[in-house]
This record gives structure tokens, sequence and C-alpha cells, in this order.
């Protein structure tokens, strides 16, 4: 598939706010066929593919932030943030 990169900056956008490859497949009006092998390159997290690399590019720079906002909100005493900040440390290792 070749997408224009007002599409690619519509995936990385939808992407960053969380919306699946079955959603943006419908914003993007894919038919069947196309849906089935977008949703199969996001999975297989290829990203030779443009699509893909804008779709894990928009989910990583929106779980950037996000985990930004926690760690400033865990610095501020939130024990929920520290929690949360605990939980991240868990799972990296």
């Amino acid at each position: 598939m070749n997408f224009s990169q007002d599409q690619l900056k519509e995936i990385e956008d939808m992407a960053g706010l969380f919306f699946g490859a079955g959603e943006i497949a419908i914003n993007l009006e894919l038919n069947e066929e196309e849906t089935e092998l977008f949703a199969f390159q996001i999975d297989s997290k290829n990203t030779s593919f443009p699509e893909v690399g804008a779709y894990l590019k928009g989910r990583l720079t929106a779980e950037i932030v996000m985990r930004k906002a926690i760690k400033q909100s865990a610095q501020n005493g939130s024990s929920p943030s520290q929690l949360q900040m605990l939980n991240f440390l868990r799972e990296s290792k």
C-alpha cells in the first residue's frame, strides 16, 4: 500500500491517541483486504513499511509524554504516580 504523507501523519496522530489499527483503517477508508494487510503489518512491527513506522512512532511519542507527566507527578509526591513509576521500573527489567 502506498500512503500519502497526510495519511501517514493521520496514522501517527491516531496511534498517538491509542486508536487501534482497525479504527485507523476505518478512518482511512481502507477496504477489507487493505485493512487486514494494514493490521498484519502493525502486528508484525515491520518498520520497513512507512505506515508501521508512523503507527509505532505515534504510540511511543504519546507514551513518552504520558510517562513524563507521571514522573513529574511522582516527584511532586503523588502516591499513585510513584507506584506507577515503580511498575515501569519492574516491567523494564
